[in-house]
């Protein structure tokens, strides 16, 4: 008889470092996108987001540091590149993993 596949371990070992950034001289860090939890889908459209999916994503991804990115002036483009970075930081878009077959 066949070990189960273990979901808990793979995604223990799949974990990544965080991505960190700095704007108006604070710290803030993010998980790697593909480590949100899988209820952002039913939120946001990962194939082809909008704005308000980008903001979306990023405020779940900064979870409890929302509030105070949020006071912070920032214009839409760098928003745009922050969630590029990201995606970058993880090495696949959001919505695929490297694991993914090919289309």
């Amino acid at each position: 008889m066949s070990t189960p596949f273990d979901l808990d371990v793979w995604v223990a070992e799949a974990r990544q470092e965080p991505f960190r950034f700095t704007l108006a001289g604070s710290a803030f860090h993010m998980p790697a996108a593909g480590e949100l939890d899988k209820s952002i889908l039913s939120a946001v459209n990962v194939d082809n987001p909008s704005a308000r999916d980008i903001e979306a994503l990023l405020k779940a991804g900064l979870g409890d540091q929302w509030a105070r990115f949020d006071e912070i002036p920032v214009p839409l483009s760098a928003l745009g590149e922050l969630f590029r970075q990201w995606q970058k930081h993880e090495g696949a878009p959001l919505g695929e993993s490297p694991a993914s077959a090919d289309s």
